[in-house]
């Protein structure tokens, strides 16, 4: 029995270590719907917009957060319940968010994460932590003021050395043009509208 339970342990263990960063949309369509997108970025959840906030929240949900929340809301992908959590939809006032972190100038989920899967980072973070362990360093770049000075230098040098680019490319979803209306009917005894004049060919 001991062995047994031994086993399912190492094998919980490793399934855990195995999804720390995924899977995460591997054929693309658990994100995206290419034609039937019901937010910015093509994604096909519906965007959550009104998540429960902290109260004074200072931040706004933005299109990129809501659109991450359509499924990181507890209804399948991991929760992310916002009054636990970083603030996203605010403007840095005391970090010194580096520009490349920004999105729209604001702080918001693609400023930590890049959710494709081409990117092997733990947790789908923007820079390698070493699986977590150099996390540290990652909050240094834009929390110098918090971290010990040699976590600053190597946060430095993460970002230095990071290919950090904007985890989405925004294909806004517009909505459908109203069809156009048809020519009003002329009333009875009015003067029939001319005919316009042939072009040549």
């Amino acid at each position: 029995m001991y062995r047994i339970s031994l086993a399912i342990l190492f094998l919980f263990a490793l399934a855990s270590s195995l999804l720390a960063a995924g899977p995460h949309d591997i054929d693309c369509k658990d994100c995206h719907s290419v034609h039937h997108a019901k937010s910015d970025w093509i994604i096909g959840v519906k965007p959550v917009t009104n998540p429960t906030l902290p109260e004074n929240y200072a931040g706004k949900i933005g299109a990129m957060d809501a659109a991450c929340l359509g499924c990181h809301n507890g209804s399948g992908a991991t929760e992310v319940n916002m009054k636990m959590s970083h603030p996203v939809g605010v403007k840095p006032r005391k970090a010194k968010v580096p520009e490349m972190l920004l999105i729209d100038g604001v702080v918001a989920c693609g400023s930590c994460h890049n959710p494709h899967p081409s990117n092997a980072a733990y947790k789908y973070l923007q820079i390698d932590t070493k699986g977590g362990k150099a996390m540290g360093q990652f909050c240094a770049a834009c929390h110098p003021a918090q971290s010990d000075p040699t976590m600053t230098e190597a946060a430095k040098k993460l970002l230095h050395d990071a290919s950090i680019t904007a985890p989405l490319v925004k294909v806004a979803v517009k909505a459908a043009a109203p069809a156009a209306a048809a020519p009003a009917a002329p009333k009875p005894g009015a003067p029939a509208a001319p005919k316009p004049a042939p072009t040549a060919p």
